[in-house]
C-alpha cells in the first residue's frame, strides 16, 4: 500500500485568512510537495475519484476508519463547485435551531426535501439525509467553522461571515492535512472503471502529460460532480436544455464518473431533471422578483424586442423558452422601481446592465428594434397578455433598465442509483460490489427540486457513509 503524506497545494496564508474569518486557527498545513502522475500502476485501500466537497469528506473518513487513501482531481485544484457554493447547509433539530429558539424539525425538512422534489425523490434516502443533518452540522462546527441561522429562512444554516464554499472547502482541506494516509494526484483523470468479473477494483487514470495508469483498490467512491459543463451531454438527457449555458459552474463538472457508472451497467436516476438558472449572465443568477412580482414586475424580451412566454412560469420552463430565441438568450426589462430594490441593484450592477430615459434609447443600447419594444412594454402597461401571466407589474417609471440573461445549468439532479449504503446498483437494482458514490454524481435525492442547502448536507452525510463503508467499517 501506498504510505505517502497528503500532497495538497493549499495555501498556508488564504487557510490562515478563510478561517479566521469564521473564528478558526487553521493548522499547519504540511509542506510536502505534490506527488507527480506517476506511469506504473498504484495500488490502494480506497480510491476516491473527485475533490469536491463530497470527495474531500469521503477522502477524510475512509482515513479516520484506517484505510489507505489516494485522492484524484482532474483538476489542477481542489474544491470542485462546492468552492464556488454560497448556499450554506440545510440540518433540521441542531443545537443552533434549539440555541436561537427557532426551531425547524425533520419532519418538517423531510416534507419540505419531498414537496420541493415534487414527490420525486427516494423516501429512504431523504430520511437518512434529513437524520443524519444534525451530526452533520456537529461535524462541521467541530472543524472551527461558525454558522447562524438565515434571517429570514430557519432551515437554512449559513457562515458567521465569509463565502461558503470557500470555508468549507479549506476546513476539508485542513482538515485532511492531519493524515498521513490520504494522498492526493492533481491533474489525473479517471477514464473507466476497472472491473474484475462484477466487482470494481480501480480506475484507469490519464494524467496531463497523456500518461496513463491503472490504480488498484479495494474499493472506489464516485464523486465527480454532474453535468452542469456539459451541454451536450445535458441536452441529450433533455432536449428542453439543448443550448444552455455554463456560466455557473466549474470546469470539472463534465459528468465523468455518470459515464463511467453507465459503462460498468449503473442505473441512472431522474437524468432529465435539472436546476436551471432562467435569469443569469456573468456566473451570478437574478432573482425572479425582477419579473413576477405584482405591481411591479417587468418582463423578458428577445432580441427583436418582443416577449415570447409567461415570465412566471416555473424556471424550468421558463429557461427552455429562453433557449429557444435566437442566441438562446432575452433580455430582463423593468423600471426605476424595480432597481431599487436589492434585486434589481445586484442585476443590473453584475449583469453589466444599460439604462435609459426612454424606451425608445434603452432599445437603441440594447440593439433591438425599437417599435417592436415600445409595444411590448405597453401592452404589458395596459395589461395586454397573451401569455396569461399569473401576475401582472408595470414598467412606467424612468429610468429603464435592461439586463441580457443567458439562462444557465446550476445542479444535476440526477444521477447514479445508490442504496442507504451509497452503494451503486445495477440496472437491477442490485449492489455493484466495490463502488461507491456521493454528492452530485447520485440521483434519487431531489427528484425536479432542492431545497437550498441540501447538496452541501448531501455532500457530508453521503460522502461519510460512502467513505466509511468503503474502508469496511
Amino acid at each position: 500500500m501506498i504510505k505517502k503524506k497528503i500532497s495538497i497545494a493549499v495555501a498556508a496564508l488564504m487557510s490562515l485568512t478563510i478561517l479566521s474569518a469564521c473564528g478558526a486557527k487553521a493548522p499547519e498545513t504540511p509542506a510536502v510537495p505534490e506527488t507527480p502522475a506517476a506511469a506504473e500502476d498504484l495500488t490502494t485501500d480506497v480510491l476516491v475519484i473527485g475533490g469536491g466537497g463530497a470527495g474531500l469528506v469521503s477522502a477524510i473518513t475512509a482515513a479516520e476508519n484506517g484505510s489507505e487513501v489516494i485522492l484524484i482531481e482532474k483538476l489542477p485544484m481542489l474544491g470542485g463547485n462546492t468552492i464556488i457554493s454560497a448556499t450554506g447547509i440545510t440540518a433540521s433539530d441542531t443545537a443552533l435551531h434549539e440555541a436561537s429558539g427557532r426551531p425547524f424539525t425533520k419532519e418538517e425538512h423531510f416534507t419540505r426535501t419531498m414537496e420541493t422534489g415534487k414527490d420525486l425523490p427516494d423516501k429512504e434516502l431523504v430520511q437518512l439525509l434529513v437524520d443524519s443533518s444534525a451530526d452533520a452540522y456537529d461535524w462541521l462546527v467541530s472543524l472551527g467553522l461558525k454558522y447562524k441561522l438565515h434571517e429570514k429562512d430557519n432551515f437554512w444554516i449559513i457562515p458567521e461571515e465569509g463565502h461558503y464554499g470557500s470555508l468549507l472547502v479549506t476546513a476539508f482541506k485542513n482538515e485532511m492535512a492531519k493524515h498521513e494516509n490520504i494522498t492526493v494526484m492533481m491533474d489525473s483523470k479517471a477514464t473507466e472503471l476497472i472491473m474484475d468479473g462484477s466487482k470494481v477494483t480501480g480506475a484507469k487514470i490519464t494524467g496531463k502529460d497523456g500518461s496513463e495508469q491503472n490504480i488498484n483498490a479495494g474499493s472506489v467512491i464516485l464523486a465527480t460532480g454532474g453535468l452542469n459543463n456539459a451541454p451536450e451531454m445535458i441536452a441529450e438527457y433533455n432536449p428542453n436544455y439543448k443550448g444552455i449555458h455554463t456560466q455557473m459552474t466549474t470546469a470539472g463538472a463534465t459528468g465523468d464518473g455518470i459515464v463511467m457508472a453507465k459503462a460498468i451497467g449503473a442505473k441512472l436516476v431522474d437524468m432529465d431533471k435539472f436546476q436551471m438558472r432562467p435569469l443569469s449572465s456573468n456566473g451570478n443568477w437574478y432573482n425572479q422578483s425582477l419579473i413576477v412580482e405584482e405591481g411591479k414586475g417587468g418582463i423578458l424580451v428577445n432580441k427583436s424586442g418582443e416577449r415570447f412566454a409567461d415570465e412566471t412560469m416555473n424556471t424550468w420552463d421558463l429557461g427552455s423558452e429562453i433557449l429557444k430565441q435566437e442566441e438562446a438568450m432575452a433580455y430582463i426589462i423593468f423600471d426605476e422601481e424595480i432597481h431599487e430594490t436589492k434585486d434589481g441593484k445586484k442585476a443590473v450592477e453584475l449583469g453589466r446592465g444599460v439604462k435609459a430615459d426612454t424606451i425608445e434609447e434603452l432599445a437603441e443600447l440594447l440593439e433591438v428594434d425599437a417599435e417592436a419594444l415600445k409595444k411590448s412594454v405597453e401592452d404589458y402597461n395596459s395589461k395586454i397578455d397573451p401569455f396569461n401571466r399569473k401576475t401582472l407589474g408595470k414598467i412606467t417609471t424612468a429610468p429603464f433598465y435592461g439586463v441580457k440573461t443567458l439562462p444557465s445549468s446550476h445542479y444535476t439532479m440526477g444521477g447514479v442509483a445508490i442504496n442507504t449504503e451509497a452503494q451503486v446498483l445495477n440496472e437491477e437494482g442490485a449492489v455493484i460490489e466495490g463502488l461507491f458514490a456521493a454528492g452530485e454524481v447520485i440521483g434519487g435525492l431531489y427528484g425536479a427540486g432542492r431545497v437550498a442547502g441540501n447538496n452541501t448536507l448531501d455532500d457530508i452525510v453521503f460522502g461519510k457513509i460512502a467513505g466509511r463503508n468503503a474502508a469496511g467499517k
